[in-house]
């Protein structure tokens, strides 16, 4: 066997390789592209549903503390609802006396004076009874500024003992 001698005119493109090499090029450039594409796809896809089921458990969480027991919501006190007052200030400089009207923020409606209404303990807020109570049977807040209804641990979270079965 003779040995040839290996120069550049053997590795020499000519006529219809040029085009086709090019070709060649653009498309492992095209399939790489697309690679890159779907792994970067598949990643995103995977952190939003890592995402969504960490929101999701969050939220279970939240829901876990139930609402108070039909004892302790009766055990709240019901009162007979009167407008308070408060001193205004007149056009001509001096001072009336003006009536503070209030609304269940439940329902939506003006609290009359005479009305039966239920006050909540820890902020003095006060709704019609029968709205409260749907709202604490799912809830152990108040509606209007979310005050816990529950007794503080010394850890700082809510009581909730055999279920919310707590007294107020």
């Amino acid at each position: 066997m003779a040995s040839q001698d290996v120069d550049d005119s053997n590795f020499a493109l000519h006529g219809h390789g040029v085009p086709l090499l090019v070709g060649l090029l653009a498309l492992v450039v095209a399939f790489v592209a697309v690679c890159l594409y779907l792994r970067w796809a598949c990643t995103r896809r995977r952190r939003r549903a890592a995402d969504l089921e960490a929101s999701s458990s969050a939220a279970a969480a939240s829901r876990a503390i139930p609402g108070l027991d039909a004892d302790a919501i009766k055990g709240l006190p019901v009162t007979l609802y009167s407008p308070t007052r408060s001193a205004g200030v007149k056009a001509g400089g001096g001072e009336e006396e003006q009536v503070v009207e209030a609304e269940c923020s439940i329902c939506i409606s003006a609290l009359v004076a005479g009305d039966k209404v239920k006050v909540l303990p820890p902020c003095g807020h006060c709704f019609h009874p029968n709205c409260v109570d749907a709202w604490l049977l799912a809830q152990p807040s108040c509606p209007l500024c979310r005050t816990t209804l529950l007794p503080v641990t010394a850890g700082g979270k809510p009581d909730v003992v055999n279920g919310g079965d707590s007294p107020v």
